[in-house]
């Protein structure tokens, strides 16, 4: 009997993973039809960062902004490890209960802008950075800067140069929003700071990448 229902539970398990891959399909299909506007689905995301990881062979990532935890959930299986950062006390608290007991995932309460520096010289391998830790009102937590990823950035680039790659969410708020520079200028300092590297903008996100790997 408990292997019958084992072997059901299996069954069902696939089932359900079958048909979230059919529906995350047509978001995608219905997204591209209506000519892939910003901000994209969170699907799309996802699949960015995966196409990202196996083209660089990179098996960490650290996520700022954990929010609900949406993101490590979908990419929990394509890394060995997952550090996110989140400054907000109720959605941290949240993210530690719903990723209890998965040694995979370590999430960290603070300021992405400063906590991420402490996080850096842990970090021994080429890994994939996904900066979201921005505030955009409701349930997000306010730091002293609407958007760290000036911060961030700068500490990624003061540690050593082994091929991270950094992958910056919604483009679209960049020189319009307060507190955001605008491409041009994010663009400018990264080359500034990483002159061997390929700066391109897609689908809501400013890719990041060693242009040498590419």
């Amino acid at each position: 009997m408990k292997r019958f229902l084992a072997a059901l539970r299996q069954v069902l398990s696939w089932n359900t993973h079958e048909k979230i891959r059919g529906s995350d399909r047509k978001t995608i299909q219905d997204w591209e039809r209506n000519g892939k506007p910003a901000p994209p689905p969170h699907v799309v995301k996802q699949r960015n960062l995966r196409t990202i990881a196996r083209q660089f062979g990179l098996k960490t990532l650290v996520e700022t902004g954990t929010y609900y935890g949406d993101m490590v959930a979908a990419l929990i299986h394509d890394f060995d490890k997952i550090y996110s950062i989140e400054l907000g006390e109720d959605l941290h608290r949240q993210a530690v209960a719903r990723f209890a007991g998965q040694g995979s995932v370590e999430l960290i309460k603070g300021d992405s802008g400063r906590a991420i520096k402490d996080l850096l010289p842990r970090i021994n391998s080429p890994s994939l950075f996904w900066l979201d830790g921005h505030y955009s009102a409701g349930v997000t937590a306010r730091g002293e800067k609407d958007t760290p990823v000036m911060e961030e950035l700068s500490h990624i680039f003061d540690s050593a140069e082994i091929g991270h790659v950094i992958v910056v969410d919604d483009a679209r708020c960049f020189g319009v929003e307060t507190g955001y520079p605008s491409i041009e200028e994010l663009s400018n300092y990264v080359k500034t700071r990483r002159p061997n590297s390929h700066i391109e903008v897609a689908d809501d996100a400013i890719r990041i990448m060693p242009r040498a790997v590419r």
